[in-house]
């Protein structure tokens, strides 16, 4: 019945649909003293630190079309490819079918679920995700992301396993690299200033497989317009030191994320300590 319902609300215009994920983003911020806090603190930390303005009503709308973006992704993936604007195309269409295998690193930001059918368009793709907490939400996603050229894989060693596979077979992978690791698979780096428990798999990844490693940003454009594909290829290597590599990672991150910084998931706990890890050092 809800996979109905979200199907049903996922064929409005994109732009419409926009407009309503925006208005429930901002009725979610007023009515969540627990959601606003955690967006409003993260939202001001790194504006503090990095100088944009704080706009955090914004922030929550945007949030909201963030979540339409990606019910129109699912529900519309031509039109949705169609919408996308590419920049540096011919330096992706090359990397993704020379037969090497990519690396793709992308966060939450604007409309992120175009990113893996960008490259689907061009070769075979792998994505890892981390499941649900709850069933009925990654029942969805499952559902809603199926695709005859992109294999999703969940965060765990069988995952693993066929992510080195396809970079095996010299195929694209990709990773939403800002998600908060399990204890033992990252370690404490700084994102925007603050100290965050940082995924290391895919430094592990890039030192084992040898493969070109590029960051993907998916901005959103104005109302229905669709996004633009921004990338930035990593032309040198990771540093030896795993912190100081994942803290490297989290700045590419950060220079995507401060060209739009009100289309970021602020709201997620980024700077979590899972249960069982170290404490993050204290300065």
């Amino acid at each position: 019945m809800l996979y109905f319902f979200l199907r049903l609300f996922s064929s409005l215009p994109l732009a419409a649909l926009q407009i309503t994920g925006a208005c429930i983003g901002l009725l979610i911020y007023l009515c969540s003293p627990r959601y606003r806090r955690r967006l409003y603190k993260n939202h001001q930390s790194a504006a503090n630190y990095c100088g944009f303005k704080l706009t955090p009503l914004r922030v929550a709308a945007e949030s909201g079309m963030m979540f339409a973006d990606t019910l129109w992704i699912w529900r519309h993936p031509k039109s949705s490819i169609n919408k996308a604007t590419i920049e540096n195309l011919d330096q992706v269409i090359e990397l993704s079918k020379n037969g090497k295998g990519l690396i793709v690193l992308a966060s939450h930001l604007g409309g992120f679920e175009i990113v893996p059918r960008i490259f689907s368009e061009h070769t075979r793709a792998t994505v890892m995700y981390r499941p649900a907490r709850k069933r009925w939400v990654n029942d969805l996603m499952i559902k809603s992301r199926k695709h005859s050229q992109i294999e999703f894989v969940e965060a765990n060693i069988g995952g693993v396993r066929q992510i080195k596979r396809a970079l095996v077979r010299g195929e694209v992978v990709g990773l939403l690299a800002d998600q908060v690791p399990s204890v033992g698979d990252g370690v404490w780096a700084k994102f925007f200033n603050q100290y965050a428990y940082t995924t290391s798999f895919p430094i592990k990844l890039a030192r084992q497989a040898k493969v070109a490693i590029l960051f993907v940003g998916a901005e959103r454009l104005g109302l229905g317009r669709g996004w633009i594909i921004k990338s930035q290829l990593m032309t040198e290597a990771f540093p030896d030191c795993l912190v100081d590599a994942c803290t490297e990672m989290n700045r590419y991150f950060e220079q995507t994320i401060v060209s739009k910084p009100h289309q970021y998931m602020w709201s997620y706990n980024r700077y979590k300590r899972p249960v069982g890890a170290e404490m993050a050092p204290i300065e």
